[in-house]
């Protein structure tokens, strides 16, 4: 018994009071938030100015959109502090070009800022077409601001 009330004598007490109130800013900190608009900032397929996502957070699904004709639904992953996601999705069935219709698999990453998108996309003929992406949330903002700036 006196052992732990050394343990947690009164500055320990206050440290350790202060870990648990901060804790979730640290947590935070580390990272950019999956949420908002990402515009493409390079791509396996070439660059394209006007494609972008836009990701919508619950809980631990999200729910990732292509302003290019896709939809998928991840699920944050465990492993890395919760920057990563892996799902499923399809690419729709109005649109046009090899992709239209196809499902897929997807994981997104969060690297230095940037959102990492793989997708693994299930052909006909049972092979499968990688598409990978990066997109940066900053352009995105920034964009944003000035078409606002212009109205």
């Amino acid at each position: 018994m006196n052992s732990c009330r050394v343990a947690f004598s009164s500055p320990c007490r206050a440290l350790f009071v202060l870990l648990i109130v901060l804790w979730p800013a640290v947590a935070g900190a580390s990272g950019v938030s999956f949420q908002g608009q990402w515009q493409q900032v390079t791509s396996g397929a070439g660059d394209c100015e006007s494609c972008s996502v836009e990701i919508r957070r619950n809980g631990p699904v999200l729910k990732v959109t292509g302003r290019d004709g896709w939809f998928a639904v991840t699920h944050l992953g465990r492993v890395g502090g919760g920057s990563s996601a892996a799902g499923i999705g399809r690419w729709n069935e109005d649109g046009a070009g090899r992709y239209r219709g196809k499902p897929f698999d997807i994981r997104i990453t969060i690297v230095d800022e940037h959102l990492h998108m793989d997708m693994s996309v299930r052909m006909d003929d049972g092979s499968t077409q990688a598409v990978r992406a990066i997109f940066d949330k900053r352009r995105s903002e920034k964009s944003g601001r000035l078409r606002l700036a212009h109205m």
